[in-house]
């Protein structure tokens, strides 16, 4: 099983735009150092809100990667829906090179009507876009060059300079946003990675639809590894941990999820991440992950306040870590 971080970078209240993204590279600079055994850190793509204020996660991503040596850094969900395909293989190509082959591409579809209508893209073929979109990029990162005549794009074959030295070896995750993503993600045989807002009953229907389409289509998916994204609020206090995730959580529920009840799902999401004591969490986690066919672990400590209540959960993550890692 591997560990790793993944950053929402919500803006709160009172806070500015320049202390969460401090926070965020302070925190990947503390997991570099040596002893600490993370090996994957990904940021999240949010658009138009402070409910997430990088709207280009792999951007982001180019800097982590220069601030760091070991890290395997990427994007949680980079919207390949709405942004041209070939930019997107370019700059992974890029990525992959100049980080020596750290980067790591995760690719998600539109999740917002809004996006798919203020980037001029049809929302009755989305899902056939996003397949397109996909095909074209894994076409420019496996053989450096693509070429497209389809109902979305028409362009001659180019070059994708500079060439990805990964090709086929680039890790790729999809995000798990919808039955029909999942199903063809299972037919391609890519992990998926969860996304952190769904239930879990939600995440467990995805996963048994992805084995079910899986076997439908005869794709062997027994090394592949999804990644199940968990909210961290640890406090001996689990009172506080509760409050102050629902206060991280309240603007981005009402914005995202405006038809449900708000506080009931809240209450779900603090119920199914760790968020609370140390001693709450852990075998509901070990269930969850089998639950979901899950090996990689990321995990999101941005809704506790106190930076230094940060760097000694992580600590006590880390030393639990360590603990169970196999004996050389």
């Amino acid at each position: 099983m591997n560990f790793g971080l993944f950053f929402l970078n919500f803006q709160a209240k009172n806070a500015s735009s320049e202390t969460v993204l401090n926070n965020m590279i302070n925190t990947v600079s503390f997991i570099e150092r040596e002893g600490y055994h993370f090996s994957r850190v990904f940021v999240n793509e949010h658009h138009f809100s402070k409910n997430g204020i990088v709207g280009a996660p792999m951007t982001v991503a180019s800097f982590l990667l220069g601030l760091t040596d070991k890290l395997h850094i990427g994007s949680l969900n980079q919207v390949i829906t709405t942004h041209h395909p070939v930019r997107i293989a370019e700059e992974a190509s890029l990525l992959d090179q100049m980080s020596d082959q750290r980067f790591i591409l995760g690719l998600s579809d539109c999740l917002s009507d809004f996006e798919m209508d203020f980037f001029k893209c049809q929302r009755d073929s989305q899902q056939q876009q996003f397949e397109a979109c996909y095909e074209i990029i894994n076409e420019g990162i496996t053989t450096n060059y693509c070429q497209a005549n389809n109902d979305f794009y028409n362009f001659p074959r180019v070059s994708i300079n500079p060439h990805c030295l990964s090709k086929e070896n680039m890790p790729q995750y999809i995000l798990a946003s919808s039955v029909s993503v999942v199903e063809w993600a299972a037919k391609k045989g890519l992990p998926l990675t969860y996304r952190w807002s769904d239930s879990l009953q939600d995440k467990e229907v995805f996963y048994q639809r992805y084995v079910q389409a899986a076997q439908e289509h005869n794709v062997n998916i027994s090394n592949i590894e999804h990644q199940f994204p968990l909210l961290v609020n640890i406090n001996n206090d689990r009172h506080v941990a509760q409050q102050e995730a629902r206060e991280y959580l309240s603007s981005f529920i009402a914005e995202v999820y405006p038809h449900m009840n708000q506080e009931e799902k809240i209450n779900e999401l603090i119920c199914q991440h760790a968020i609370g004591t140390e001693d709450n969490y852990h075998q509901s986690l070990i269930s969850s992950l089998e639950q979901t066919g899950s090996k990689n672990v990321l995990l999101s400590f941005e809704s506790m306040k106190n930076q230094d209540d940060v760097i000694n959960v992580i600590n006590m993550v880390n030393d639990n870590i360590k603990r169970n890692l196999p004996s050389s």
